[in-house]
């Protein structure tokens, strides 16, 4: 089995907002409950989260993380229980002290996905069931809450839930993804990508796709283009007009989930679905030609959380994620090595449901399970 690495950076500011996170520092953190082992490295070269707690108490699951681009506050989209409802709140952790700062009810029931947040951090966008919910995240307050358009079908079928989600660059557009509609035992039809025009507060195209499941996107540096996963493979999208159009479909790259660029534009990274699971690909962004990067022996494997770090040197990976043995792992961009002495795993949480890099690099934060809580964590790298 293959195996990635993370490449070791350390920062004075972030290591010791990973040490109060970490002890549960500060107003609203959680009580200290023990981990498994201790900063260092083990005989097999894999290294160990820090800390001896678990973390800031963020809900009972957490649903989506995003990191404010400064660097300095965590969003974290999570269910709580409330007898047979799961009311959505989003919680704001300060993670120089480790305290939950702010909470938002967003919904009384139901699901969301994993958040967005503006280049200028004044928004935060996510979805909460059928909705595209816009927050302000300087006042904490909701300023919308959109429905998607109706979706074309046929009587009796139901429309497509939303997925995943992107910000442009400026701030003045939201795309989003939504799978095709569905009618029992009829068969499906393809997704498309919606446009939010964020100062009209209002829906304003849609494209449709070949596939009919839409899961992630990726923004090319500057924003002029952009990909979108589905299940039928990978599109190439100009994003300058007002609705996007398709340039042409990534060769040699089938059904994929999530994806992610590099910051210099010049390659995209995507984690293969159905055939291909357990199966990463870089595409060349000039020629829009996939070639596998790695697969693990036995598929499909539960890999999640493809990212780039911010200099463009490491491709960091999520392997099993709903397990106490969830790991992080990566590859040397410049040489597609893989160094194994460098995976990252013991972070003392029962599974992991979401990851973010935090910006510069130096800073991995952890949403998971432990019991019947979730928790952030912080690991410096």
């Amino acid at each position: 089995m293959n195996t990635r690495v993370w490449k070791a950076r350390r920062t004075a500011s972030l290591a010791t907002a990973a040490a109060l996170l970490l002890t549960g520092a500060g107003a609203g953190a959680a009580a200290a409950d023990p981990t498994p082992g201790a900063a260092g490295t083990s005989a097999t070269g894999t290294a160990t989260a820090t800390g001896t707690a678990t973390g800031t108490a963020i809900g009972w699951r957490a649903l989506g993380l995003a990191v404010s681009p400064e660097g300095g506050k965590a969003y974290v989209v999570a269910a709580d229980r409330s007898g047979s409802r799961t009311p959505v709140v989003l919680r704001t952790v300060d993670l120089r002290s480790g305290a939950v700062v702010a909470e938002l009810p967003l919904a009384e029931d139901g699901a969301a996905g994993k958040p967005v947040v503006s280049q200028d951090g004044r928004r935060l966008y996510v979805v909460v069931a059928d909705r595209l919910v816009a927050v302000d995240t300087a006042s904490g307050t909701v300023l919308s809450r959109t429905p998607a358009p109706e979706q074309a079908r046929p009587a009796g079928w139901t429309p497509g839930a939303p997925t995943g989600l992107a910000v442009g660059p400026d701030g003045s557009k939201v795309y989003l993804g939504q799978n095709g509609p569905a009618g029992e035992g009829q068969g499906v039809r393809p997704g498309r990508v919606l446009v939010f025009d964020t100062d009209r507060g209002a829906f304003t195209g849609a494209l449709p796709l070949r596939g009919y499941g839409v899961s992630g996107f990726a923004l090319q540096a500057g924003g002029a283009t952009a990909y979108v996963a589905t299940d039928l493979g990978v599109e190439h999208l100009d994003t300058t007009t007002p609705v996007p159009t398709v340039l042409r479909a990534v060769d040699r790259l089938g059904a994929a989930t999530e994806l992610a660029a590099s910051p210099d534009g010049l390659r995209l990274y995507a984690l293969g679905a159905q055939a291909s699971a357990g199966t990463g690909y870089a595409v060349n962004t000039v020629t829009d030609v996939a070639r596998p990067l790695f697969t693990f022996a036995t598929a499909p494997v539960d890999l999640h959380y493809v990212a780039v770090s911010p200099d463009g040197g490491r491709l960091y990976l999520l392997k099993d994620s709903w397990t106490p043995q969830a790991s992080v792992l990566a590859y040397d961009t410049a040489t597609d090595a893989n160094l194994p002495g460098e995976t990252l795993t013991g972070f003392g949480l029962d599974g992991v449901s979401a990851t973010a890099v935090a910006p510069g690099g130096h800073a991995l934060l952890l949403a998971g399970i432990r019991g019947d809580g979730s928790y952030l964590r912080t690991v410096t790298l």
